[in-house]
């Protein structure tokens, strides 16, 4: 029997399947047990597990500055960063982590967002998970536009779970929780098509948390609970994937943020594991960083991470409430 968009919003949690599966304690365990079953994987050739972060920014709580259990990062043209937490609370910063401002979505009773993208306009377009809708706002926190409504129709959205933008300024968004696709929307915010849903043979897709383009706009999305990475075309055509469920180097386990580096090569992070992992194009994991804990160089529950200037990767450590800054 098919699950009501209502039945889904009840089911919110913080595991990979909406609640459904491992929550943060049971994952962190998973990734310490993970790790050494893989030998001489993270923790041989190329691993950075042990390396302390360049900078560390936010604390639990509430306050300015401070995180309840974020879960989404962007870093804008100027190189501002964007949080989103649990809180509802949009949180901007400077390149170092110092707070500047924020505000709070209008509605967050039903849950909370988990996706966002800055437009090279400056926009950010918030994927507002539990409200089906994609928000935009202008860096100050002014609300410009919404788009989105619930359903499985075209156009529509059940769990929207982050946003994308090519280079000609195409929308894309993800979903879960029935849909599990990308749809393609045009600058108006005009349906164009979608693609990756459930019929769609090795191309389906099982909650796509995460997308971004490279400089061939190649489309690479974060395919989570199957455990790969996918690589589409702008107009839909699924080309390859990669990737296996497990803890050694090139494996993945529930991958929920991927970037693409300056070199060409991609950045995930992997919720499953309690890590960030770099990898080829083809696959290849070149190396890791981070492991399971509490202490700077360690992780908890990872969902997202954000490529800023010069080489700084910023990672949202989630369970840690924090935000931790490296350079690979």
């Amino acid at each position: 029997m098919a699950r009501s968009h209502a039945d889904w919003v009840a089911r919110e949690g913080d595991g990979p399947d909406g609640g459904r599966g491992p929550g943060t304690r049971a994952l962190l365990g998973i990734g310490i047990l993970l790790a050494g079953f893989a030998g001489a994987g993270p923790t041989g050739c190329g691993a950075r597990s042990g390396e302390k972060p360049e900078l560390v920014f936010g604390q639990t709580g509430l306050g300015e500055g401070d995180f309840s259990y974020p879960r989404t990062i962007a870093v804008a043209p100027d190189g501002r960063v964007f949080v989103i937490d649990k809180a509802a609370r949009v949180q901007r910063f400077d390149p170092e982590g110092r707070f500047e401002c924020a505000w709070r979505m209008p509605e967050w009773q039903l849950g909370k967002p988990t996706g966002l993208a800055v437009h090279p306009d400056g926009r950010l377009f918030i994927a507002d998970t539990h409200y089906s809708r994609v928000m935009i706002y202008d860096r100050d926190g002014h609300l410009l536009d919404r788009f989105g409504t619930p359903g499985t129709g075209p156009g529509q959205f059940l769990l929207p779970t982050n946003v994308a933008i090519d280079g000609e300024g195409f929308i894309y968004v993800s979903e879960y929780g029935g849909n599990d696709r990308i749809s393609k929307f045009a600058p108006d915010h005009s349906y164009v098509l979608s693609f990756g849903g459930p019929d769609a043979g090795q191309a389906a897709l099982r909650r796509p948390q995460c997308m971004d383009f490279d400089r061939e706009q190649t489309l690479w999305v974060a395919d989570a609970c199957n455990h790969r990475i996918c690589r589409f075309s702008r107009d839909g055509r699924f080309l390859s994937s990669f990737g296996r469920a497990g803890g050694g180097l090139g494996e993945l386990y529930y991958p929920y943020g991927v970037r693409v580096l300056p070199d060409g090569n991609l950045i995930v992070a992997e919720y499953g594991n309690n890590r960030v992992q770099v990898l080829t194009p083809e696959g290849r994991g070149v190396r890791v960083w981070g492991s399971a804990g509490r202490e700077p160089g360690q992780l908890a529950v990872p969902w997202s991470l954000a490529i800023g200037r010069g080489g700084r990767v910023y990672v949202v450590d989630s369970g840690n409430n924090r935000v931790q800054v490296i350079r690979l």
